[in-house]
């Protein structure tokens, strides 16, 4: 299950693959599906399978994947499934997000430096890395409850 979805235009492939990579190196599961998607897999089906279990969604927001009806689908579905939804902009100001993303806030790099970016997506990583944390904790303590009642009741 990936900690991080990453939604993108092929034109912006290499931005994605930058990003892919920085979050793997912050010890992220990530899924970017020209590096996640095996040969011979069935890519719609792999990639949804992927969304729906992802905790957050990055979605690369340029131009170009505004445009892109695979990305319009991508964003749809996260937004119907109520993921977290991080739109990311770059070559347009975060107003001119379509509709269904417009509602979410942006982060806009357009006169960040790489260090800015690199540092963006290190807090991402350490926002989910303190959810993931706090869920292992709650099913731990109701297993350790759920013991607890069970020994009892003997």
């Amino acid at each position: 299950m990936p900690d991080i979805f990453i939604s993108y235009s092929n034109e912006d492939k290499n931005f994605a693959d930058f990003l892919y990579n920085h979050l793997a190196a912050e010890r992220m599961t990530v899924f970017e599906a020209s590096v996640s998607l095996q040969p011979g897999q069935q890519w719609s089906r792999e990639t949804l399978h992927n969304l729906r279990n992802s905790a957050c969604v990055i979605f690369l927001a340029s131009k170009a994947a505004c445009q892109s009806p695979y990305v319009q689908q991508e964003i749809g579905a996260s937004v119907i499934s109520g993921k977290n939804l991080i739109p990311v902009v770059w070559d347009m100001p975060p107003e001119e997000l379509p509709g269904w993303a417009n509602q979410y806030q942006a982060i806009n790099l357009a006169k960040a430096t790489t260090d800015d970016i690199k540092l963006n997506f290190s807090e991402i990583a350490n926002r989910l890395k303190m959810d993931k944390t706090k869920g292992y904790l709650i099913v731990v303590l109701l297993v350790v409850g759920f013991l607890f009642l069970a020994t009892r009741a003997k």
